[in-house]
């Protein structure tokens, strides 16, 4: 399990994408402030500071999980963290910026300002990384397994790449049991077929039929695409759309699945029940376009909801994400609860619980939208994406470069596999 649980620190980060806090957010992405005051400092190491976005951003992010870590603290631990946090700024100067001045370091394409760009990222890292650590002891994976895609990479040869088989999402059940994965259409934005996994026992099997990957015209009554798909204990109900003699496809003609490991087969009666389920699985917590101003509409993918919050990933524009979140109620604040890439785009809600789980530059992350509170999940990387969590929080599914259960928090190489993993979530005596 250390080998899980023990954080291994990278020696050097270039570029430092997501940062994992909530504030107030400002009228605009290049005027967020560092934790200080820009316009009067005058060392070099803050202005050096000021002068790069990421490192505004870093610097806030540390000053938010230092004071999450200090009201956790009591007695003479916070007096030995204010002291421990005093002596970390001054080894920061000293190791980063030394004596030189800004002058020679605002080059940041220069070796020089290259050398303290990078310094500051990683020290700014780790320190983050202790800190949110001592103010909510990180999520722990355990049994860490990869998922054994062989099988999916046999029947559908179309979707291999050279990283391994493309996944457009999974799906757990809501007591962690089985998985659905679901695999990405050539033809249209939805998937358009699912298996099944089972956890205990590593049994992977198709549940609805594969889609015919003949040219168009395809055969009457052929799949078409995933239009929805529900859990009623280890049966999976899939709302398939068909192909039929007019072409209509994604938008055309649906019929119904249950599936289990044992069996698939399609319903001729689907009972009302089902039809419930089936319209609530159409996405966790999608928000209806009536809720948002017409001139935000572009939101709606990725916006997510349950009766107290609203979740949504806004785009600033050349592959900056920010992730927000405000009250479901009128005239409420905005919050920003991260900034970064594309990535930020898949982020999971938990809409039972007011929690989201979503890539940062520590791993993935839990962030408490009641409380505000921010969670390491241990055993993850940066880069790694989240694919799936239980309803019991039990479950999480995720992919990485890396090997499953590997802190190391370089950059990933895109080219290595892809590996999908899953473990279950221990938790504190608190959270029980």
């Amino acid at each position: 399990m250390t080998r899980f649980l023990g954080v291994r620190r990278a020696i050097a980060i270039a570029v430092l994408l997501t940062f994992g806090v909530a504030w107030a957010l400002p009228a605009k992405a290049e005027s967020v402030p560092a934790s200080f005051d820009c316009a009067k400092t005058t060392s070099a190491v803050e202005k050096f500071i000021c002068s790069q976005a990421v490192l505004r951003w870093n610097d806030l992010a540390l000053s938010h999980a230092y004071a999450a870590a200090k009201a956790e603290a009591v007695g003479a631990a916070r007096d030995d963290l204010v002291l421990e946090q005093r002596d970390w700024v001054r080894e920061r100067d000293r190791r980063c910026i030394a004596d030189r001045t800004f002058a020679e370091l605002s080059d940041t394409s220069a070796e020089l300002g290259k050398q303290a760009y990078d310094c500051l990222n990683t020290v700014y890292l780790n320190r983050r990384i202790s800190l949110q650590d001592l103010a909510v002891a990180p999520l722990a994976p355990l049994g860490v397994e990869e998922i054994d895609l062989k099988p999916i990479a046999a029947a559908r040869p179309e979707i291999v790449t050279e990283t391994g088989p493309r996944i457009s999402r999974i799906e757990a059940s809501p007591d962690g049991s089985m998985l659905a994965i679901l695999l990405p259409s050539l033809e249209f934005d939805f998937p358009d077929q699912i298996w099944l996994y089972r956890v205990a026992d590593r049994k992977l099997v198709a549940a609805t039929p594969r889609p015919s990957l003949t040219p168009p015209p395809h055969p009457d009554g052929s799949p078409a695409a995933i239009k929805a798909l529900a859990w009623q204990g280890d049966t999976l109900y899939a709302r398939v759309a068909l192909w039929t003699l007019e072409g209509e496809g994604e938008e055309g003609t649906t019929v119904v699945y249950a599936a289990t490991l044992d069996c698939s087969r399609r319903l001729d009666e689907v009972p009302n029940d089902i039809y419930a389920l089936l319209e609530q699985g159409r996405g966790p917590g999608v928000v209806g376009q009536s809720e948002v101003p017409e001139s935000e509409w572009d939101i709606l993918d990725t916006m997510r909801g349950n009766r107290d919050f609203l979740v949504w990933a806004y785009d600033l524009g050349h592959g900056t994400i920010e992730l927000r979140l405000r009250k479901r109620a009128p005239d409420t604040p905005t919050t920003l609860v991260a900034w970064g890439g594309w990535e930020l785009e898949n982020y999971l809600f938990d809409a039972e619980n007011s929690l989201i789980v979503y890539p940062a530059d520590t791993g993935l992350v839990a962030f408490d939208l009641e409380t505000r509170k921010l969670r390491r999940i241990a055993g993850t990387s940066h880069d790694d994406r989240p694919y799936a969590l239980s309803a019991d929080l039990g479950l999480l599914v995720w992919s990485t470069h890396n090997s499953c259960g590997d802190e190391f928090l370089a950059k990933q190489d895109e080219r290595a596999p892809e590996r999908f993993c899953l473990a279950h979530l221990q938790k504190s005596e608190a959270d029980k």
